[in-house]
């Protein structure tokens, strides 16, 4: 699959209708839920694209630019492990002996579609009405053996305990669906 049709089924899965979020948990004003992470898997042939989402309150434990040294820590410790972890959050089956071929983890504005709308060094005031900061992570896997009909199971909560939930969204040549996690518990088929 070319690189512009898999960041098409990618966009796809992040535009789908979020009705499961619109439940009793914590909700801002701009969508997104305290709690509750989005993960979206697609793939073809031998190549798995892996994005994550979560409002940073559920990575850092706070939403607010970070200033403060003891803020700045946080987050960057936060980023490091979902950088060098992320194997261990979104496990992909041994056997297909997947390695990543590309990584990219940042903060962006809640709601904003990704990489493009990252804040760059503060320069984006949070203070504005509304306005909320996620972690979004994209990695790329090239595997040996296709994916196709194999198991994704998951260690988010391990590593980040106020993330209780995933949305996972999966697009393959040959299906689209999807599941809700809690607490790591389950798998998913591509």
């Amino acid at each position: 699959m070319g690189k512009n049709v898999m960041c098409w089924l990618i966009l796809a899965a992040w535009m789908m209708p979020q009705a499961p979020l619109l439940g009793a948990e914590h909700r801002h004003a701009d969508g997104h839920v305290h709690g509750v992470a989005e993960i979206n898997l697609a793939s073809e042939g031998r190549t798995v694209v892996v994005e994550f989402r979560s409002p940073t309150e559920g990575v850092m434990g706070f939403e607010h630019e970070a200033k403060s040294t003891a803020d700045i820590k946080k987050r960057d410790a936060a980023l490091r492990l979902i950088n060098e972890k992320f194997d261990q959050m979104v496990i992909l089956d041994s056997k297909l002996n997947c390695k990543s071929s590309g990584a990219k983890v940042e903060i962006v504005r809640a709601g904003a579609p990704g990489p493009k709308h990252a804040s760059h060094g503060g320069h984006q005031d949070h203070k504005k009405a509304g306005e909320h900061r996620e972690v979004f992570a994209s990695f790329t896997y090239a595997c040996e053996l296709s994916p196709s009909g194999s198991r994704v199971r998951f260690g988010v909560t391990k590593h980040f305990p106020a993330i209780h939930e995933l949305k996972v969204q999966i697009l393959s040549d040959a299906k689209q669906s999807g599941a809700t996690i809690k607490k790591d518990r389950g798998e998913v088929g591509l």
